[in-house]
């Protein structure tokens, strides 16, 4: 920094007073030597004060500058302002600063009442009369700014001389990132921990991307697993979200436990984040519609790994029994004749008695009979519930294309389905498929781990459509969500690390990378992946929102499918006994949504 050098206070003040009574424009005193004393400053007094020929006389015992101001025609004044302007050098404007001693060196006079105004150091013209100056024994106080000349009458100040040192002026360049504190982001679930070591160059290059990212924006992300299924797992998330320490910064549901803590307020809106680009192609928008409520986004999309597609497996073996080509399903899918008419027909033809004894050995289909109901409810485009144009769910249960839809799977069910045999638990469908004996199960894509033991060949094709419509698949993904508890400052940086967690990593294709996650070395069979799954990711999709709905999956299990799957009550009647329970559960999480902050 530049520090201006001390000069005399009182001769300072002398000039200044002078020129500001003659009309005079701004100028500037000149920077002296840094180093002068006090005993200067009194030998300024004498010479200013002779110099202006004044009637105040300079107290010589006095430690600090004492301003004089001259009471004198305006004639005379005249004489010594030009004498004076003579004698001073040029000076750089806005340079000059006073440096004096302490306040402890200083001993203030009261200044003296005249019935002339008091002078004011501003930038108008100066008025001249001959009214005596006050004058005081304080310190004067200066600063680089020049001084200007208005018409207002002069006011002599005597505040303290402030040594202020001017900062140096720098250039400093703007930060790309804002640099924050450290802080940690922990992505809870129920079933998954840390990944393991990287082992394929894509796992490899992932790795290493999401160890970048954190080292550059400062923060810490992991996965794990807290353990529990279902009420245990959503219990510890509720109580530690109300207690103010969340044990998540990001918490991942099963989309049917996803409305128990929407309802009581425990998930943070998603569209004030100004993190979060919500319009971005990685994110699922079905979760967005699904979990947007009163203008407010509430689920956040988690990582498509895949695994939650419904589609059909069959047996290759099996179809080739049964009179068909080992790839025909695929060749079905293919040419667009996939539907519910080929699909019953190959059904038929897979449910056979192939020793003549007059038991059925091998089934068209074996499966869970939730599954395969829900998949060919939604499939062919009818759903349990949707949502109106304010948000609001409203039950379609009642629809035409419901119940059709129901009463054709329900036909397809009780021809061709396996039973569960005597004895056995409610998987059974699990062994009887891996052990060849059915043609087909209704499944979602995760389930090729199961079957990679399995003795014959299979595939996976779509979920047929009915004739003359475009296939659908219906797929139940997984949804997070940032605890409430924390502000929207905090959640935002949650959401800024985990928006770069899940983005796609650099120099890889997001729209084909997906064909490399570990799951889908189960899939040996090619066009499993390069035909249905790449459909399945590009073509049509549904969520099922009825799992959005509180209570609402609880009431199509008992008294629903499962009594339709063992013949025990017929579609209609299952519609009917099921209706009022339905209503209650869309009218309760209606009014529940009202209350959502």
């Amino acid at each position: 920094m530049r520090k201006n050098n001390g000069i005399k206070a009182v001769a300072l003040s002398t000039a200044l007073t002078m020129a500001l009574l003659a009309g005079c424009t701004n100028k500037s005193i000149t920077k002296e030597s840094d180093q002068a004393t006090e005993a200067d400053t009194k030998e300024a007094v004498t010479t200013a004060s002779a110099d202006t020929d004044a009637a105040t006389t300079a107290e010589e015992n006095t430690v600090a500058a004492t301003t004089v101001a001259v009471a004198t025609t305006a004639e005379d004044e005249t004489k010594d302002v030009e004498t004076t302007e003579e004698q001073e050098e040029p000076t750089t404007e806005g340079e000059t600063e006073v440096e004096t001693g302490t306040a402890e060196d200083v001993s203030t006079a009261a200044p003296e009442e005249t019935t002339a105004a008091p002078v004011e150091t501003t930038a108008a013209p100066v008025e001249t009369t001959a009214a005596p100056v006050e004058t005081t024994a304080a310190p004067v106080e200066t600063t680089e700014a020049p001084v200007e000349t208005t018409a207002a009458p002069v006011e002599t100040t005597a505040a303290p001389v402030e040594t202020t040192e001017a900062p140096e002026e720098t250039t400093v360049e703007p930060e790309t990132t804002p640099v924050v504190t450290s802080y940690d982001v922990r992505i809870v679930n129920w079933w998954q921990g840390e990944d393991e070591a990287p082992r394929t160059k894509y796992e490899k290059a992932l790795w290493a991307y999401r160890e970048q990212i954190q080292k550059d924006h400062n923060f810490t992300i992991h996965v794990d697993n807290i353990g529990g299924w279902g009420e245990s797992y959503t219990t510890q998330l509720s109580a530690s979200i109300t207690a103010g320490d969340p044990i998540g910064q990001v918490c991942i549901l099963e989309p049917s436990w996803f409305a128990a803590l929407m309802n009581n307020n425990l998930m943070k809106p998603l569209e004030i984040l100004p993190s979060l680009d919500l319009s971005k192609p990685k994110w699922n928008q079905g979760i967005f519609a699904a979990t947007t409520y009163g203008g407010h986004v509430y689920g956040l999309p988690t990582v498509d790994e895949g695994g939650n597609r419904f589609g059909v497996y069959f047996n290759k073996r099996l179809l080739q029994e049964a009179g068909y080509s080992a790839d025909a399903l695929y060749d079905f899918q293919k040419n667009g004749t996939w539907n519910w008419s080929k699909f019953e027909e190959v059904l038929k033809a897979c449910t056979r008695d192939a020793d003549n004894d007059g038991v059925i050995d091998h089934w068209g289909m074996t499966c869970f009979c939730t599954e395969y109901y829900t998949a060919a409810i939604y499939s062919s485009g009818a759903e349990f519930v949707t949502k109106d144009a304010s948000g609001k769910f409203v039950n379609q249960a009642k629809s035409a294309q419901f119940r059709d839809t129901l009463c054709w799977a329900n036909e397809m069910w009780q021809k061709y389905a396996q039973p569960c045999p005597e004895g056995d638990t409610w998987d059974y469908f699990k062994a009887c498929f891996n052990r060849g004996e059915a043609a087909m199960r209704v499944a979602q894509d995760y389930v090729a781990t199961e079957l990679w033991l399995m003795s014959d060949e299979w595939g996976f094709v779509m979920f047929p459509a009915p004739d003359g419509q475009e296939p659908i698949t219906l797929q139940t993904s997984e949804v997070a969500f940032i605890p409430s508890s924390y502000s929207t400052e905090e959640a935002d940086r949650i959401a800024f690390a985990y928006d770069l967690y899940t983005d796609p990593v650099p120099g890889y294709d997001s729209a084909t990378i997906w064909k490399q996650n570990d799951m889908y070395v189960g899939y040996y069979d090619s066009k499993a992946i390069g035909e249905t799954l790449t459909r399945m990711r590009s073509g049509k999709t549904k969520e099922c929102l009825h799992y959005y709905v509180y209570g609402f999956e609880d009431q199509i299990g008992s008294g629903f499918i499962w009594d339709m799957a063992d013949g025990s009550i017929t579609p209609d009647e299952a519609i009917q006994a099921k209706m009022a329970a339905w209503n209650a559960c869309i009218k309760e999480q209606n009014n529940a949504l009202k209350l959502l902050k």
